[in-house]
C-alpha cells in the first residue's frame, strides 16, 4: 500500500489510507471516488486491479495528464441507466459512448477518514442524453470494516470492507415524467480469472456485447461460471434479479507460488426492485442487476464484477436511496481457497 500511495502522491494526487482494526487496509483515491487498494495485514499485494500506468511515478503523471477518461482501477461508483448517461446516440452506441466527467472523475471530497471508517462525497450536474434533461445528483460512499465470514478457515489472509452508498436526486417539479437513476458499483479485478455467480435456478445470462469465447461460459443448476482468461475481444454478460443469490466472486492466481485469490462481493437483491439499467439495443429491456465484463483488448486489461441497486426518482419522497454491500477477499493455498469458494459461493473447484 505504501508503494502505490507514494506513486499517487508523486503524480499529484492525495490518496487516503485507512487501516481497520482487523488489519485490513484500504487506499482511497478521491479523484473518481475510487477505493483503489485492498490489502491484508503484512503484505503489499493488492487484491484489486490497478492500471499498469500506476507502476511508476513518471508513467502515472503522464497517464493522469492525458485527455479522456482516467481509469486508475479499483472499486468505483457510476449511475444507471447507462444509455441515458453515457451514450449520445443509441444507433451509434460504440462511437458516442463517453464517461461523463461530472461523475468520473467528478469532484469527490473526503468527508471523514480514521481507523474505523472513511467517507467520500460528491455532487454532480448530469445530462440525460436520451430524454434531454439535466439533474443534480449527490453521492456519498462510506467505508467501514467487514468481519471475516470464515474466521475458522485456516491458512488464508483476509481483507474486507463494507461500503454504504447513498444517492440523492434533486426533486423535480415535473412529477408526470420523473427521472430514475440507480447506483451502479463496479469492482475491477486482475485477469486472467474466473467469475463465479451463484443462482437459485439455472438461468443463462444475457450477452450485452461481444462474444465470450467457446467454452468460457457455463451455466449449471446453481452457478454461472465464466472463465475469463482466453483469447478474444471484450465481452459483457448480465443477469436479472430473480435467479440471483446476492453474492458473486472472482477467482485468480496469486503472486506467490501456489497462491490463489478469491474476492467475493455480497449485495442486496430485490426481485421486484426498480432496476433501471437497460440493454443498448433495447431501452425498454430494463431490470439488469448483475453484470460481469471482461476487457482484454488494448493496454488496460481487467475483469469487472458489477451490480446495480434499485433506483431513486425525482418525485418527492423517492429521491433518496441507500445501498450496502460487503467485499471479502482471501489469499492462500489452493485447498483453503477452494473451500472458501465452496462455502461462500457453492462452487466445487479443483485448483492446481
Amino acid at each position: 500500500m505504501k508503494h502505490l500511495s507514494s506513486i499517487l502522491s508523486q503524480a499529484g494526487h492525495s490518496p487516503v489510507p485507512v487501516n481497520f482494526p482487523d488489519g485490513s487496509r484500504l487506499l482511497l483515491l478521491p479523484a473518481g471516488g475510487r477505493m483503489l487498494g485492498l490489502f491484508p495485514a503484512g503484505t503489499e499485494d493488492n487484491f484489486l486491479w490497478t492500471n499498469p500506468a500506476l507502476a511508476a511515478a513518471e508513467s502515472a503523471r503522464a497517464y493522469f495528464a492525458r485527455g479522456g477518461w482516467p481509469n486508475p482501477g479499483g472499486d468505483r461508483t457510476w449511475l444507471a441507466p447507462e444509455i441515458e448517461l453515457f451514450i449520445g446516440d443509441l444507433k451509434r452506441a460504440g462511437d458516442t459512448y463517453a464517461v461523463p466527467p461530472a461523475l468520473d472523475p467528478g469532484a469527490w471530497q473526503v468527508a471523514a477518514a480514521d481507523s474505523a471508517r472513511a467517507t467520500l462525497t460528491t455532487t454532480a450536474r448530469l445530462s440525460l442524453l436520451q430524454s434531454r434533461r439535466t439533474i443534480e445528483a449527490r453521492l456519498e460512499k462510506a467505508y467501514r470494516p467487514a468481519a471475516n465470514p470464515l474466521p475458522a478457515l485456516a491458512g488464508l489472509d483476509y481483507a474486507g470492507y463494507t461500503q454504504r452508498t447513498t444517492l440523492e436526486l434533486e426533486p423535480a417539479a415535473d412529477t408526470a415524467t420523473p427521472v430514475r437513476l440507480g447506483i451502479w458499483n463496479l469492482l475491477q479485478l486482475p485477469p486472467p480469472g474466473e467469475m463465479l455467480i451463484p443462482a437459485w435456478s439455472a438461468t443463462p445470462p444475457q450477452v450485452v456485447f461481444g462474444t465470450p469465447a467457446a467454452g468460457e461460459l457455463e451455466t449449471t443448476a446453481r452457478l454461472v461460471r465464466w472463465h475469463m482468461g482466453g483469447p478474444g475481444g471484450d465481452a459483457k454478460i448480465a443477469l436479472k434479479a430473480l435467479p440471483l443469490a446476492g453474492r458473486a466472486g472472482h477467482l485468480s492466481r496469486g503472486a506467490g507460488d501456489g497462491q490463489w485469490n478469491l474476492v467475493v462481493r455480497q449485495f442486496a437483491v430485490e426481485p421486484a426492485g426498480d432496476y433501471v439499467d437497460a440493454l443498448w439495443t433495447d431501452p425498454a429491456a430494463t431490470g439488469w442487476v448483475f453484470q460481469a465484463c471482461c476487457v482484454r483488448s488494448g493496454a488496460e486489461r481487467f475483469n469487472e464484477l458489477e451490480y446495480h441497486a434499485p433506483a431513486a426518482g425525482t418525485e418527492p419522497g423517492r429521491n433518496r436511496v441507500a445501498d450496502e454491500s460487503q467485499v471479502w477477499a482471501f489469499r492462500g493455498p489452493a485447498a483453503a481457497v477452494a473451500e472458501a469458494a465452496r462455502l461462500l459461493l457453492g462452487a466445487e473447484l479443483k485448483l492446481g
